[in-house]
């Protein structure tokens, strides 16, 4: 027990969960049935952020896997309702979709979309839909590797609330950005022992006129340790560098929420 209590520690302080980055999935490697399933989790977890100040969230998040024979659809969403010490408010959120054809292959496509939302960093929208080629390699059944590359379009409208007031200019009207970008990942998740999982996720986004120059690089990592047949605690922690920020915020983010987790 007490090297379980030290490992969550070092996650929470060495790594970091989801803001701009798309949801990744795990997959079933047992073989190929006629048999359509669904599957599916809900969360109900509590998150510290930090921007320009330190808030407190309350995060709820569901996620729903739909099987049939040789196609996977996934849909994820979260909600946050944070508390700064003055009111509470609805700031962020996504609602994300994905369709994997050939799931359980080598090689797959997979299709995308996602709509997202983070007042308290002024993003008012953000849509994406993209294609990606995935490769997965699997050892047995205790870990797995997952790398993706594809092409994506990005929509975003943000405004200057988070932005420094020595930043903002004279008439602050929002900021709009549509671009076609390169969009990877690599995956790698396994388990470190019978009750415990960890998974770690690399992102890399950019446009294809600036592959180099403007990027937003992300990781994302989860702990996760099981409590019984239907409830796991988690720990998540994403980070995420812009190079290049639509509005003058701070090119470094990160977030880390745990949360009781319950199967169906």
């Amino acid at each position: 027990m007490k090297k379980y209590i030290l490992l969550t520690v070092l996650l929470v302080v060495t790594f970091t969960a989801e803001s701009q980055i798309l949801t990744i999935d795990k997959t079933d490697t047992s073989d190929y049935s006629k048999k359509t399933v669904c599957k599916g989790n809900v969360a109900i977890g509590f998150e510290g952020d930090k921007q320009k100040a330190l808030l407190l969230d309350a995060t709820n998040t569901l996620d729903l896997q739909l099987q049939h024979y040789k196609e996977l659809l996934i849909l994820a969403s979260s909600y946050r309702i944070t508390y700064n010490g003055k009111q509470d408010f609805l700031n962020s959120g996504f609602v994300h979709l994905r369709w994997r054809h050939l799931y359980k292959n080598t090689w797959q496509p997979e299709t995308f979309t996602q709509m997202q939302w983070d007042e308290s960093r002024g993003m008012l929208q953000r849509f994406v839909a993209g294609e990606n080629l995935r490769y997965n390699f699997w050892h047995r059944k205790e870990w797995e590797i997952s790398v993706a590359t594809g092409v994506m379009y990005e929509h975003e409208k943000w405004n200057y609330a988070a932005v420094d007031s020595a930043l903002k200019p004279a008439v602050q009207t929002d900021q709009l950005t549509s671009l076609l970008k390169s969009s990877n990942y690599f995956r790698w998740e396994g388990k470190l022992s019978d009750n415990t999982n960890l998974s770690v996720v690399l992102f890399y986004q950019s446009p294809f006129n600036h592959l180099l120059s403007q990027y937003r690089f992300a990781t994302n990592t989860r702990f996760d340790f099981t409590i019984s047949k239907h409830f796991n605690f988690g720990v998540t922690f994403n980070s995420m560098y812009d190079s290049k920020p639509v509005v003058p915020i701070m090119k470094f983010y990160y977030n880390f929420s745990n949360a009781l987790v319950y199967k169906f």
